[in-house]
């Protein structure tokens, strides 16, 4: 059965997606199963041994440039790839693909696990012989539905869950239930990275703990003064304190690393330790950087999530957004959430006597 399986992103959703794809690939009989995805967020799932091919999807800059050279092309590579009418489609499957007639379907099932109108398009633009994604009540865009012939409704009150309520759409697709929810990112933690592994051969045997303040969202964002006070506690427990960062995120974490040295020289304490900058990783190596710390802190966001999946001790600090909806799935997680009347530009406020015992309590 050729399964195409769309989730487009975010960092975060398509961490919380993985178990869907594996339960569909691991439950179907002779299934092959490609994954429609944003570029920048590929290398999550490339390589996965659930994922049979990857089929970049680049809707943001599409949208960025809709009339470019670029865009035209990326679209027209595109059709090709979901209607099987390149030879250029996912290279196992081109010699079957190519003999097959035009009308045929490439896909024999699409499933849309994102519920929006842009993954609806893409849904929609597929060969396939059965398409199946949300409800009307369950969709977070109805306009979804259109794309779709079978659609699954989800009790929110019962599965609030996002990664709960894409395991829906499997339990539906399959027949079965009682799928393993933590996201499997063996493929991830076990992928040689040469940054991150020269990092790690210089850090030696130090205990260290992955700091995450930043997000794409600064609401769910810590303030300076909050990665300061967490590197001085990690520091107390005789753990060094790295700060993650991402693409284009390195001028905003060199302020906090100067701010930390100014800190650590003007203690008294002996025991404190300077913050230091993470190697530069990408989505996907972040779970290799993850998988060696003592322990992750991090907003609600995709690194922080991959960590967790990972079964490295994680705290989540949480600001709008709903834990009972975005909780970390792993062995050993902790959640914080703020005072909602703090939401606001600098961040939301964790009280500090919570941190400590969460912070301690996952690193017992």
């Amino acid at each position: 059965m050729r399964i195409l399986f769309v989730r487009l992103s975010s960092f975060g959703d398509v961490v919380f997606a993985l178990p869907v794809a594996k339960a569909l690939r691991a439950n179907l009989a002779g299934a092959d199963l490609t994954w429609a995805i944003e570029p920048s967020l590929a290398p999550l799932v490339g390589g996965a041994p659930f994922v049979d091919h990857v089929v970049p999807v680049d809707t943001r800059g599409w949208r960025r440039a809709p009339l470019s050279k670029k865009t035209r092309e990326g679209i027209s590579d595109f059709l090709g790839r979901v209607r099987g009418e390149s030879p250029r489609l996912l290279a196992p499957a081109a010699p079957l693909l190519h003999s097959l007639s035009k009308k045929s379907p490439v896909f024999d099932l699409v499933v849309d696990a994102q519920g929006l109108f842009k993954s609806g398009i893409v849904t929609g633009a597929a060969s396939s012989g059965r398409r199946v994604g949300f409800g009307w009540r369950t969709a977070t865009e109805r306009i979804n539905c259109l794309f779709t012939d079978e659609h699954v409704d989800v009790d929110r009150a019962l599965h609030p869950h996002v990664a709960d309520q894409m395991l829906a759409l499997a339990e539906h697709v399959t027949g079965k239930a009682g799928f393993e929810r933590t996201p499997d990112v063996r493929h991830l933690v076990e992928r040689e990275d040469p940054v991150v592994d020269s990092w790690l051969e210089r850090m030696g045997d130090r205990r260290f703990a992955v700091l995450q303040p930043f997000s794409s969202k600064v609401n769910k964002e810590w303030a300076a003064n909050d990665v300061i006070a967490f590197a001085e506690l990690l520091a107390t427990e005789g753990i060094q304190p790295v700060l993650r960062w991402g693409p284009g995120e390195e001028s905003r974490a060199e302020p906090l690393i100067s701010l930390s040295k100014k800190s650590s020289s003007s203690s008294s304490s002996s025991s404190n330790l300077p913050l230091l900058l993470a190697p530069a990783t990408t989505p996907a190596s972040t779970a290799r950087l993850a998988s060696r710390a003592a322990l992750f802190v991090g907003a609600d966001t995709g690194p922080t999530h991959l960590s967790a999946a990972a079964g490295t001790p994680t705290l989540v600090l949480f600001g709008p957004t709903r834990v009972e909806r975005f909780g970390p799935i792993g062995p050993r997680t902790a959640t914080l959430r703020g005072n909602p009347a703090d939401y606001n530009r600098s961040g939301p406020r964790w009280p500090a006597d919570a941190v400590h015992e969460a912070v301690r309590r996952l690193l017992a």
